[in-house]
């Protein structure tokens, strides 16, 4: 599967099973992870979880730590 099928499959699980499933909750970390990094980094690292058994998280940057409340990058866990 592409990084866009995945990016899909895991909207569409999200819809259907709706508000506070987990599959909710990791929807929306991958559509806030899509907006900071773009749609190429995120398909890719999709593809990279898909194929390590990894999920995609949203994370802080060294230099953001301090100043900001919000997660500026998506990683891999």
């Amino acid at each position: 599967m592409t990084g866009k099928e995945l990016f899909d499959r895991y909207q569409l699980a999200a819809l259907a099973k709706g508000l506070g499933s987990q599959e909710f909750h990791y929807g929306n970390i991958l559509y806030q992870a899509l907006r900071l990094e773009g749609e190429e980094k995120i398909f890719n690292l999709l593809e990279k979880a898909e194929n390590t058994g990894k999920r995609i998280a949203l994370g802080y940057s060294a230099i953001s730590q301090d100043s900001r409340t919000d997660p500026d990058m998506a990683v891999l866990i």
